[in-house]
């Protein structure tokens, strides 16, 4: 199981279920040291960028199944590479992981 910090097409309730056929609690988180833009195709993506934050939602206790459905859906490993971050959610450090852009890709 993990956290998934979610900042974009993925915040959709619906798409999520859809993709994994479950309902995940979430609650809303912010990635610092990050910065979203849009990708060449009209697809969010997120990078590092010192002085920058993104706001999105922390998805919890994503099981192994549904994240390689994730995966997939978001060309892991050649558009996304999914990270180990740290988020703030309720006032708390929080581990989890989130999608980082590929810029040479999605640019």
């Amino acid at each position: 199981m993990a956290d998934l910090f979610v900042y974009g097409t993925l915040r959709e309730k619906s798409l999520l279920c859809r993709l994994t056929g479950k309902d995940f609690s979430a609650t809303r988180a912010c990635l610092e040291g990050f910065r979203k833009f849009t990708s060449r195709f009209g697809y969010p993506y997120v990078v590092p960028r010192k002085g920058f934050k993104v706001v999105g939602r922390l998805i919890r206790d994503v099981d192994e199944q549904s994240l390689k459905k994730l995966d997939q859906y978001e060309n892991e490993g050649r558009s996304y590479s999914r990270k180990k971050v740290i988020v703030i959610a309720a006032g708390k450090k929080t581990v989890c992981e989130v999608y980082v852009g590929n810029e040479k890709v999605l640019r």
